[in-house]
Protein backbone atom coordinates (compact mmCIF):
# COMPACT_ATOMS: atom_id res chain seq x y z
CA UNK A 1 0.00 0.00 0.00
CA UNK A 2 1.29 3.27 -0.80
CA UNK A 3 2.09 5.85 1.65
CA UNK A 4 1.09 9.92 1.26
CA UNK A 5 2.34 12.24 2.77
CA UNK A 6 -0.46 14.49 2.65
CA UNK A 7 -3.86 13.40 1.53
CA UNK A 8 -5.47 14.98 -1.54
CA UNK A 9 -8.17 14.06 -2.01
CA UNK A 10 -10.28 12.80 1.20
CA UNK A 11 -13.61 10.37 0.30
CA UNK A 12 -16.57 10.73 3.00
CA UNK A 13 -18.82 7.83 2.20
CA UNK A 14 -22.71 7.97 3.05
CA UNK A 15 -24.98 4.99 2.98
CA UNK A 16 -28.66 5.61 1.45
CA UNK A 17 -30.64 2.26 2.19
CA UNK A 18 -33.87 2.15 -0.47
CA UNK A 19 -36.77 0.39 1.20
CA UNK A 20 -37.79 -2.93 -0.40
CA UNK A 21 -38.80 -3.08 -3.99
CA UNK A 22 -42.59 -3.81 -2.67
CA UNK A 23 -43.76 -3.65 0.94
CA UNK A 24 -45.45 -6.84 0.88
CA UNK A 25 -47.44 -6.22 3.85
CA UNK A 26 -50.39 -6.84 1.31
CA UNK A 27 -49.36 -9.99 0.64
CA UNK A 28 -49.23 -11.96 3.94
CA UNK A 29 -52.19 -14.25 5.13
CA UNK A 30 -53.24 -16.40 7.86
CA UNK A 31 -55.73 -18.89 8.22
CA UNK A 32 -56.83 -19.46 11.81
CA UNK A 33 -57.12 -22.97 13.46
CA UNK A 34 -58.77 -23.72 16.46
CA UNK A 35 -57.00 -26.36 18.43
CA UNK A 36 -56.28 -28.05 14.53
CA UNK A 37 -52.33 -28.21 14.97
CA UNK A 38 -49.31 -28.83 16.95
CA UNK A 39 -47.98 -25.06 17.00
CA UNK A 40 -48.10 -23.36 19.81
CA UNK A 41 -51.00 -21.29 20.57
CA UNK A 42 -50.51 -17.49 19.20
CA UNK A 43 -47.52 -18.54 17.16
CA UNK A 44 -47.40 -18.83 13.02
CA UNK A 45 -46.48 -21.23 11.06
CA UNK A 46 -45.82 -20.50 7.17
CA UNK A 47 -47.42 -23.10 4.81
CA UNK A 48 -45.22 -23.04 1.08
CA UNK A 49 -47.36 -26.24 -0.05
CA UNK A 50 -49.91 -28.59 0.84
CA UNK A 51 -47.85 -30.76 2.93
CA UNK A 52 -46.80 -28.22 5.23
CA UNK A 53 -50.21 -28.34 6.29
CA UNK A 54 -50.43 -31.87 6.79
CA UNK A 55 -47.05 -32.25 8.51
CA UNK A 56 -48.65 -29.78 11.49
CA UNK A 57 -52.11 -30.98 11.94
CA UNK A 58 -52.87 -32.89 14.93
CA UNK A 59 -53.91 -36.58 14.29
CA UNK A 60 -57.32 -37.93 14.40
CA UNK A 61 -58.23 -39.14 18.20
CA UNK A 62 -59.19 -42.98 18.34
CA UNK A 63 -62.69 -43.54 19.86
CA UNK A 64 -61.83 -46.16 22.51
CA UNK A 65 -66.07 -46.56 23.55
CA UNK A 66 -69.45 -45.10 22.48
CA UNK A 67 -72.67 -45.66 23.61
CA UNK A 68 -76.54 -43.95 23.65
CA UNK A 69 -79.40 -43.30 26.09
CA UNK A 70 -82.19 -40.95 25.75
CA UNK A 71 -81.03 -39.33 22.36
CA UNK A 72 -77.25 -38.68 23.71
CA UNK A 73 -74.33 -40.34 22.16
CA UNK A 74 -71.46 -40.39 24.50
CA UNK A 75 -68.06 -41.83 22.80
CA UNK A 76 -64.76 -42.04 25.05
CA UNK A 77 -61.45 -40.64 24.04
CA UNK A 78 -58.23 -42.70 23.65
CA UNK A 79 -56.38 -39.47 24.70
CA UNK A 80 -57.26 -36.65 25.95
CA UNK A 81 -58.95 -33.81 24.57
CA UNK A 82 -57.37 -29.88 25.31
CA UNK A 83 -60.89 -28.37 24.93
CA UNK A 84 -62.47 -26.95 27.93
CA UNK A 85 -64.90 -29.05 29.90
CA UNK A 86 -68.73 -27.61 28.97
CA UNK A 87 -67.26 -25.91 26.15
CA UNK A 88 -68.87 -27.04 22.33
CA UNK A 89 -67.42 -28.05 19.09
CA UNK A 90 -68.06 -29.31 16.02
CA UNK A 91 -66.74 -33.11 15.20
CA UNK A 92 -66.34 -35.53 12.26
CA UNK A 93 -67.28 -39.00 13.85
CA UNK A 94 -65.89 -42.17 10.84
CA UNK A 95 -65.04 -45.79 10.91
CA UNK A 96 -67.83 -46.26 13.18
CA UNK A 97 -69.94 -49.34 13.28
CA UNK A 98 -73.41 -49.13 13.02
CA UNK A 99 -73.05 -46.30 10.59
CA UNK A 100 -75.22 -44.32 12.39
CA UNK A 101 -73.29 -43.16 14.97
CA UNK A 102 -70.75 -41.36 11.62
CA UNK A 103 -71.31 -37.57 10.77
CA UNK A 104 -70.76 -34.26 11.33
CA UNK A 105 -72.31 -33.19 14.98
CA UNK A 106 -71.85 -30.44 17.77
CA UNK A 107 -70.75 -31.87 20.64
CA UNK A 108 -70.07 -30.99 24.51
CA UNK A 109 -66.80 -31.67 25.95
CA UNK A 110 -68.16 -33.62 29.23
CA UNK A 111 -64.77 -34.82 30.63
CA UNK A 112 -61.32 -34.74 29.62
CA UNK A 113 -61.74 -37.90 27.76
CA UNK A 114 -65.48 -37.69 26.91
CA UNK A 115 -68.07 -36.11 24.33
CA UNK A 116 -71.24 -36.10 24.04
CA UNK A 117 -73.44 -35.45 21.09
CA UNK A 118 -76.93 -35.42 19.92
CA UNK A 119 -78.92 -38.32 18.37
CA UNK A 120 -82.35 -39.27 17.61
CA UNK A 121 -82.44 -43.14 17.09
CA UNK A 122 -80.86 -45.57 19.21
CA UNK A 123 -77.86 -46.53 16.40
CA UNK A 124 -77.41 -49.72 18.31
CA UNK A 125 -74.34 -51.36 20.43
CA UNK A 126 -70.66 -49.76 18.75
CA UNK A 127 -69.25 -53.15 17.57
CA UNK A 128 -66.70 -51.22 15.35
CA UNK A 129 -65.09 -48.00 16.85
CA UNK A 130 -63.95 -45.40 14.77
CA UNK A 131 -62.22 -42.08 15.41
CA UNK A 132 -62.81 -38.22 15.20
CA UNK A 133 -61.63 -34.93 14.24
CA UNK A 134 -62.82 -31.38 15.01
CA UNK A 135 -64.76 -29.62 12.74
CA UNK A 136 -62.24 -26.78 12.62
CA UNK A 137 -60.13 -29.12 11.39
CA UNK A 138 -62.07 -30.23 8.32
CA UNK A 139 -62.75 -26.74 7.31
CA UNK A 140 -58.68 -25.61 7.62
CA UNK A 141 -57.78 -28.89 5.49
CA UNK A 142 -60.80 -27.28 3.29
CA UNK A 143 -59.49 -23.88 3.54
CA UNK A 144 -55.89 -25.16 2.41
CA UNK A 145 -57.45 -27.17 -0.40
CA UNK A 146 -59.19 -23.84 -1.74
CA UNK A 147 -55.68 -22.08 -1.22
CA UNK A 148 -53.87 -24.07 -3.54
CA UNK A 149 -56.48 -24.38 -5.96
CA UNK A 150 -56.38 -20.73 -6.83
CA UNK A 151 -52.63 -20.49 -7.24
CA UNK A 152 -49.47 -21.45 -5.55
CA UNK A 153 -47.81 -18.38 -6.60
CA UNK A 154 -48.16 -16.78 -2.17
CA UNK A 155 -47.92 -19.09 0.91
CA UNK A 156 -49.58 -18.20 3.78
CA UNK A 157 -49.50 -18.72 7.57
CA UNK A 158 -51.54 -20.68 10.11
CA UNK A 159 -52.30 -18.68 13.21
CA UNK A 160 -52.91 -21.26 15.75
CA UNK A 161 -54.94 -19.50 18.65
CA UNK A 162 -55.14 -23.18 21.09
CA UNK A 163 -57.78 -25.56 21.54
CA UNK A 164 -60.43 -22.90 23.07
CA UNK A 165 -63.51 -21.28 22.90
CA UNK A 166 -64.46 -19.15 19.32
CA UNK A 167 -64.23 -16.38 21.57
CA UNK A 168 -61.06 -16.92 23.11
CA UNK A 169 -59.57 -17.26 19.65
CA UNK A 170 -60.96 -14.02 18.49
CA UNK A 171 -59.16 -12.78 21.66
CA UNK A 172 -56.03 -15.03 20.59
CA UNK A 173 -56.61 -12.91 17.25
CA UNK A 174 -56.63 -9.54 18.60
CA UNK A 175 -53.85 -9.86 20.85
CA UNK A 176 -51.42 -10.90 18.23
CA UNK A 177 -52.81 -8.15 15.54
CA UNK A 178 -51.61 -5.48 18.85
CA UNK A 179 -49.01 -6.85 19.77
CA UNK A 180 -47.45 -7.39 15.88
CA UNK A 181 -49.08 -4.45 14.45
CA UNK A 182 -48.26 -4.35 10.03
CA UNK A 183 -47.35 -8.44 10.13
CA UNK A 184 -50.29 -10.15 8.83
CA UNK A 185 -52.98 -8.30 6.41
CA UNK A 186 -55.33 -11.20 5.54
CA UNK A 187 -56.82 -12.79 7.78
CA UNK A 188 -59.49 -15.91 7.28
CA UNK A 189 -61.73 -17.28 9.94
CA UNK A 190 -63.49 -20.50 9.86
CA UNK A 191 -66.94 -21.91 9.94
CA UNK A 192 -68.98 -20.93 13.11
CA UNK A 193 -67.30 -17.57 14.14
CA UNK A 194 -70.44 -16.48 12.32
CA UNK A 195 -72.21 -17.19 14.76
CA UNK A 196 -70.24 -16.69 17.93
CA UNK A 197 -72.07 -14.29 20.12
CA UNK A 198 -68.49 -11.64 20.51
CA UNK A 199 -68.07 -11.12 16.83
CA UNK A 200 -69.74 -7.69 16.73
CA UNK A 201 -67.69 -6.63 19.55
CA UNK A 202 -64.32 -8.36 18.06
CA UNK A 203 -65.20 -6.87 14.70
CA UNK A 204 -66.25 -3.11 15.90
CA UNK A 205 -62.05 -2.68 17.21
CA UNK A 206 -61.54 -2.56 13.17
CA UNK A 207 -64.07 -0.43 12.10
CA UNK A 208 -61.62 2.73 10.87
CA UNK A 209 -60.43 3.13 7.81
CA UNK A 210 -56.50 2.78 8.99
CA UNK A 211 -56.89 -0.82 10.55
CA UNK A 212 -54.80 -1.74 7.28
CA UNK A 213 -55.94 -5.65 7.72
CA UNK A 214 -58.93 -7.51 5.75
CA UNK A 215 -61.34 -10.10 7.28
CA UNK A 216 -62.68 -13.11 5.20
CA UNK A 217 -65.40 -14.47 6.78
CA UNK A 218 -67.50 -17.62 5.74
CA UNK A 219 -70.85 -17.48 6.79
CA UNK A 220 -74.95 -19.21 6.26
CA UNK A 221 -78.03 -17.87 4.91
CA UNK A 222 -79.10 -17.85 8.92
CA UNK A 223 -76.13 -15.64 10.03
CA UNK A 224 -75.74 -13.18 7.62
CA UNK A 225 -78.33 -10.85 9.07
CA UNK A 226 -76.69 -10.71 12.04
CA UNK A 227 -73.73 -9.06 10.47
CA UNK A 228 -73.28 -4.62 10.63
CA UNK A 229 -73.03 -2.44 7.51
CA UNK A 230 -70.60 -0.77 9.72
CA UNK A 231 -67.74 -3.79 9.20
CA UNK A 232 -65.65 -1.94 6.56
CA UNK A 233 -62.71 -4.43 6.98
CA UNK A 234 -64.24 -7.44 6.75
CA UNK A 235 -65.72 -9.62 3.66
CA UNK A 236 -68.65 -11.85 4.27
CA UNK A 237 -68.87 -15.07 1.62
CA UNK A 238 -72.12 -17.55 1.79
CA UNK A 239 -70.80 -21.33 1.98
CA UNK A 240 -72.46 -22.27 -0.87
CA UNK A 241 -74.94 -25.34 -0.10
CA UNK A 242 -73.41 -27.63 -3.03
CA UNK A 243 -69.75 -26.80 -1.92
CA UNK A 244 -68.05 -30.19 -0.78
CA UNK A 245 -66.40 -30.71 2.66
CA UNK A 246 -62.78 -30.10 0.75
CA UNK A 247 -63.24 -26.46 -0.13
CA UNK A 248 -63.60 -23.02 1.88
CA UNK A 249 -65.37 -20.19 -0.30
CA UNK A 250 -64.48 -17.00 1.68
CA UNK A 251 -61.02 -18.37 0.95
CA UNK A 252 -61.02 -18.63 -2.70
CA UNK A 253 -60.96 -14.62 -2.67
CA UNK A 254 -58.37 -13.99 0.23
CA UNK A 255 -56.11 -15.93 -1.90
CA UNK A 256 -56.45 -14.23 -5.18
CA UNK A 257 -56.15 -10.74 -3.37
CA UNK A 258 -52.72 -12.07 -1.36
CA UNK A 259 -51.35 -13.49 -4.30
CA UNK A 260 -52.17 -10.31 -6.18
CA UNK A 261 -49.09 -7.10 -6.31
CA UNK A 262 -50.06 -4.27 -8.34
CA UNK A 263 -47.65 -2.78 -10.50
CA UNK A 264 -47.62 -0.80 -14.15
CA UNK A 265 -47.69 -4.02 -15.79
CA UNK A 266 -50.18 -6.06 -12.99
CA UNK A 267 -52.87 -3.40 -12.59
CA UNK A 268 -55.45 -3.89 -10.07
CA UNK A 269 -58.55 -4.91 -11.77
CA UNK A 270 -62.30 -4.71 -9.77
CA UNK A 271 -63.32 -7.50 -7.72
CA UNK A 272 -67.29 -7.66 -8.49
CA UNK A 273 -66.93 -10.43 -10.91
CA UNK A 274 -62.98 -12.45 -10.33
CA UNK A 275 -63.18 -15.98 -11.54
CA UNK A 276 -62.63 -17.94 -8.30
CA UNK A 277 -61.34 -22.00 -8.34
CA UNK A 278 -61.92 -25.06 -6.99
CA UNK A 279 -64.85 -23.53 -5.47
CA UNK A 280 -68.83 -24.29 -6.34
CA UNK A 281 -71.84 -21.82 -7.64
CA UNK A 282 -74.22 -21.26 -5.39
CA UNK A 283 -77.31 -23.50 -6.75
CA UNK A 284 -80.16 -23.09 -6.62
CA UNK A 285 -80.50 -19.33 -5.85
CA UNK A 286 -83.61 -17.62 -6.32
CA UNK A 287 -83.54 -13.95 -7.86
CA UNK A 288 -85.10 -12.87 -4.44
CA UNK A 289 -82.62 -14.59 -2.41
CA UNK A 290 -80.08 -12.96 -4.84
CA UNK A 291 -81.21 -9.80 -4.44
CA UNK A 292 -81.04 -10.15 -0.40
CA UNK A 293 -77.22 -11.24 -0.39
CA UNK A 294 -76.43 -8.24 -2.51
CA UNK A 295 -78.49 -5.47 -0.72
CA UNK A 296 -76.81 -7.05 2.53
CA UNK A 297 -73.15 -6.73 1.14
CA UNK A 298 -72.35 -11.10 1.12
CA UNK A 299 -70.58 -12.64 -1.11
CA UNK A 300 -71.03 -15.51 -3.06
CA UNK A 301 -70.01 -17.68 -5.62
CA UNK A 302 -71.63 -17.81 -9.28
CA UNK A 303 -70.59 -17.93 -13.29
CA UNK A 304 -70.00 -16.30 -15.89
CA UNK A 305 -73.21 -17.93 -17.56
CA UNK A 306 -74.80 -14.39 -18.62
CA UNK A 307 -71.51 -13.51 -20.57
CA UNK A 308 -70.73 -17.23 -22.08
CA UNK A 309 -68.63 -17.95 -19.51
CA UNK A 310 -68.63 -20.97 -17.50
CA UNK A 311 -66.15 -20.02 -14.95
CA UNK A 312 -67.04 -19.79 -11.28
CA UNK A 313 -66.53 -15.75 -9.96
CA UNK A 314 -66.98 -13.84 -7.15
CA UNK A 315 -70.51 -11.97 -6.56
CA UNK A 316 -70.35 -8.78 -5.86
CA UNK A 317 -66.76 -8.53 -4.78
CA UNK A 318 -67.55 -6.31 -1.34
CA UNK A 319 -66.42 -5.95 2.36
CA UNK A 320 -69.69 -5.49 4.37
CA UNK A 321 -70.21 -1.68 4.52
CA UNK A 322 -70.51 -2.23 0.18
CA UNK A 323 -66.92 -0.66 -0.68
CA UNK A 324 -65.18 -2.82 -3.56
CA UNK A 325 -62.57 -5.13 -2.50
CA UNK A 326 -60.51 -3.82 -4.68
CA UNK A 327 -61.12 -0.22 -3.34
CA UNK A 328 -60.45 -1.73 0.32
CA UNK A 329 -57.58 -2.76 -0.87
CA UNK A 330 -56.36 0.41 -2.62
CA UNK A 331 -57.19 2.73 0.20
CA UNK A 332 -55.06 0.27 2.44
CA UNK A 333 -51.91 0.13 0.00
CA UNK A 334 -52.03 4.14 -0.28
CA UNK A 335 -51.56 4.04 3.93
CA UNK A 336 -48.64 1.69 3.41
CA UNK A 337 -46.70 2.58 0.44
CA UNK A 338 -46.95 6.04 2.36
CA UNK A 339 -45.44 5.41 5.49
CA UNK A 340 -42.80 3.00 3.76
CA UNK A 341 -41.62 5.69 1.24
CA UNK A 342 -41.70 8.46 3.82
CA UNK A 343 -40.13 6.76 7.00
CA UNK A 344 -37.31 6.00 5.02
CA UNK A 345 -36.74 9.16 3.51
CA UNK A 346 -36.24 10.31 7.26
CA UNK A 347 -34.56 7.47 8.55
CA UNK A 348 -32.11 8.11 5.85
CA UNK A 349 -32.00 11.29 5.92
CA UNK A 350 -31.01 11.12 9.32
CA UNK A 351 -27.97 9.13 8.34
CA UNK A 352 -26.48 10.69 5.43
CA UNK A 353 -23.86 13.47 6.32
CA UNK A 354 -23.39 14.46 2.81
CA UNK A 355 -27.28 15.11 2.37
CA UNK A 356 -28.91 15.24 5.35
CA UNK A 357 -33.01 15.55 6.07
CA UNK A 358 -34.02 18.99 7.86
CA UNK A 359 -36.47 20.33 9.09
CA UNK A 360 -37.40 23.45 6.28
CA UNK A 361 -38.58 23.83 2.67
CA UNK A 362 -36.23 21.63 1.15
CA UNK A 363 -36.92 18.99 3.94
CA UNK A 364 -40.31 19.11 2.87
CA UNK A 365 -39.82 19.27 -0.95
CA UNK A 366 -37.93 15.65 -0.48
CA UNK A 367 -40.84 14.22 1.70
CA UNK A 368 -43.45 15.43 -1.13
CA UNK A 369 -41.47 14.52 -3.48
CA UNK A 370 -41.77 10.63 -1.79
CA UNK A 371 -44.79 11.09 -1.59
CA UNK A 372 -45.66 11.55 -5.50
CA UNK A 373 -43.50 8.69 -6.08
CA UNK A 374 -46.52 6.91 -4.10
CA UNK A 375 -49.08 8.79 -5.92
CA UNK A 376 -47.82 8.07 -9.63
CA UNK A 377 -47.08 4.30 -8.62
CA UNK A 378 -51.15 4.34 -7.51
CA UNK A 379 -51.71 5.34 -10.96
CA UNK A 380 -49.93 3.70 -13.19
CA UNK A 381 -50.70 0.56 -11.22
CA UNK A 382 -54.88 0.67 -10.86
CA UNK A 383 -54.88 2.22 -7.58
CA UNK A 384 -55.77 5.71 -8.01
CA UNK A 385 -57.63 7.63 -10.91
CA UNK A 386 -56.09 10.40 -12.58
CA UNK A 387 -53.25 12.92 -13.35
CA UNK A 388 -50.90 13.40 -10.12
CA UNK A 389 -50.69 16.91 -9.11
CA UNK A 390 -49.29 19.38 -6.38
CA UNK A 391 -50.09 22.47 -4.38
CA UNK A 392 -48.82 24.02 -1.52
CA UNK A 393 -51.69 24.91 0.68
CA UNK A 394 -53.16 25.65 4.26
CA UNK A 395 -54.79 22.33 5.47
CA UNK A 396 -58.11 24.36 5.67
CA UNK A 397 -57.81 25.58 2.43
CA UNK A 398 -56.87 22.04 0.85
CA UNK A 399 -59.93 20.27 2.58
CA UNK A 400 -62.31 22.77 1.10
CA UNK A 401 -61.01 22.28 -2.36
CA UNK A 402 -61.34 18.36 -1.81
CA UNK A 403 -64.85 19.22 -0.57
CA UNK A 404 -65.51 21.06 -3.88
CA UNK A 405 -64.28 18.77 -5.86
CA UNK A 406 -61.96 20.84 -7.06
CA UNK A 407 -59.41 18.35 -7.58
CA UNK A 408 -62.05 15.72 -9.55
CA UNK A 409 -59.92 12.91 -11.42
CA UNK A 410 -56.28 13.69 -9.62
CA UNK A 411 -54.27 12.46 -6.94
CA UNK A 412 -53.42 15.72 -5.03
CA UNK A 413 -50.70 15.79 -2.53
CA UNK A 414 -50.65 19.33 -0.74
CA UNK A 415 -47.58 20.50 1.44
CA UNK A 416 -47.89 23.58 3.18
CA UNK A 417 -44.58 25.69 2.54
CA UNK A 418 -42.60 25.89 5.64
CA UNK A 419 -42.17 29.31 6.83
CA UNK A 420 -46.17 29.48 6.81
CA UNK A 421 -46.83 25.78 8.79
CA UNK A 422 -43.68 27.25 11.61
CA UNK A 423 -45.47 30.48 11.91
CA UNK A 424 -49.24 28.56 12.43
CA UNK A 425 -47.88 26.03 14.81
CA UNK A 426 -44.57 27.48 16.41
CA UNK A 427 -44.06 24.50 18.94
CA UNK A 428 -44.28 21.47 16.48
CA UNK A 429 -40.59 23.31 14.91
CA UNK A 430 -38.43 22.38 18.06
CA UNK A 431 -40.41 19.03 18.28
CA UNK A 432 -39.91 17.84 15.02
CA UNK A 433 -43.47 17.49 13.80
CA UNK A 434 -44.45 18.69 10.53
CA UNK A 435 -48.50 18.08 9.27
CA UNK A 436 -48.70 19.72 6.29
CA UNK A 437 -48.08 16.92 4.12
CA UNK A 438 -51.66 16.04 3.02
CA UNK A 439 -53.32 14.02 -0.24
CA UNK A 440 -56.45 13.13 -1.89
CA UNK A 441 -57.33 10.36 -4.29
CA UNK A 442 -60.18 8.55 -5.70
CA UNK A 443 -59.88 4.59 -6.61
CA UNK A 444 -60.51 2.85 -9.21
CA UNK A 445 -64.35 1.71 -9.72
CA UNK A 446 -65.60 -1.31 -12.03
CA UNK A 447 -68.71 -1.27 -13.31
CA UNK A 448 -71.10 -3.26 -11.37
CA UNK A 449 -74.18 -3.02 -13.45
CA UNK A 450 -75.00 -1.74 -16.88
CA UNK A 451 -78.37 -0.11 -17.86
CA UNK A 452 -78.72 -0.37 -21.77
CA UNK A 453 -81.49 1.11 -23.34
CA UNK A 454 -82.98 -0.32 -27.03
CA UNK A 455 -85.24 1.06 -29.13
CA UNK A 456 -87.36 -0.92 -31.23
CA UNK A 457 -88.94 0.45 -34.13
CA UNK A 458 -91.74 -1.57 -36.19
CA UNK A 459 -91.69 0.63 -39.67
CA UNK A 460 -89.39 1.99 -42.07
Amino acid sequence: MANYWNRIVQLNVSEVVAPAPQFLLQQTAAIVSVGSTATAPGDLTLISTPADLSAILNPAITISAASWSTGLVTITLATPTEFPIGSTLPIVVSGMTPVAYNGTFTATVAGTTSLTYSLIGDPGVASTLGIFITGYQQSLIAADTTWWANGSSVPYYVFESGPVTLANSLTAIHNYISENPLTIYEWGLLPGFDTEPTLAAFMIQYETLDSKVMFFLPCTQSSYNTFSNTWKNTMAVIQSPGATTTELDSIAYMQYITAFNPAPTNRLPPSQYTFLFGVTAYTPLTQTSMTELVNANVNFVSTGAEGGISNTMLVKGVMLDGTPANVKFSIDWVQINMDLLLSNAIINGSNNPLSPLYYNQAGINVLETEAKVVATRAVSSGIAVGAVNTVALAPDTFAANVAAKKYAGQFVINAQPWSTYVAQNPGNYELGIYGGLQAAFTPQYGFTQVIFNLGVVQFI
